[in-house]
């Protein structure tokens, strides 16, 4: 399991973990923040896709939950 401050391949850093569901099996939110330059956006995933995840706003990722 990623740690709060985890860094994915694409850039994506994870702020917190939350206790909302998420919108795939036994899942929650996970908070996570682009560290793109200049872009910064804040979304939410499912705990078990942040080691893919791209930003939605600046890499054409999946909207955010």
């Amino acid at each position: 399991m990623s740690e709060v401050g985890s860094i994915n391949k694409n850039g994506q850093k994870l702020l917190a973990r939350t206790e909302f569901k998420g919108n795939d099996h036994n899942q929650k939110i996970w908070a996570v923040q682009c560290g793109q330059p200049g872009c910064g956006h804040v979304y939410g995933v499912n705990g078990s896709d942040f080691h893919e995840r791209k930003c939605p706003k600046c890499q054409g990722g999946a909207p955010g939950l």
